[in-house]
């Protein structure tokens, strides 16, 4: 079930939730990590393409014989170049495909991949429901 937050949810309640999202990737939970946000139908997520997405640094294919990534510690991350960025965007409210339900925000996250920051960003709507706020996934992607 997805992550349900409070129709008041600060923002750093709504980092905290995609943190969580991060720990359940870093450890390699990610039918757990599927199922905690909901996803746009238009990128086709699995937990097995998110899985193939970051093992590629943000691309589904990756080299058998090449680095395989893995969300790995934000505490422990280094920065060597990329520094973590977290950022929640508002913006005027607008229609979601399912009814009754807004996008009123757009978060940009991005990822430590094997003990470093990366450009290998998560995205997510803040969808604004009648009873709770909760994550929608976009992308996992090099930005």
């Amino acid at each position: 079930m997805p992550v349900a937050l409070p129709l008041d949810a600060s923002d750093e309640d709504i980092l905290e939730a995609v943190r969580i999202w991060v720990k359940l990737l870093e450890l390699e939970r990610y039918e757990e990590a599927f199922q905690y946000t909901f996803q746009d139908p238009y990128y086709e997520w699995t937990p097995e393409l998110m899985r193939d997405v970051i093992y590629g640094y943000g691309f589904p294919e990756y080299e058998a014989d090449s680095e395989v990534y893995k969300v790995t510690s934000m505490e422990e991350a280094v920065t060597d170049g990329n520094n973590p960025y977290a950022e929640i965007d508002f913006h005027m409210p607008r229609k979601h495909k399912v009814e009754n339900v807004l996008i009123v925000a757009e978060i940009w996250f991005s990822l430590p991949l094997n003990g470093k920051w990366s450009d290998v960003t998560a995205t997510f709507n803040v969808l604004y429901m009648p009873t709770s706020v909760s994550l929608e996934l976009q992308e996992i992607h090099v930005f």
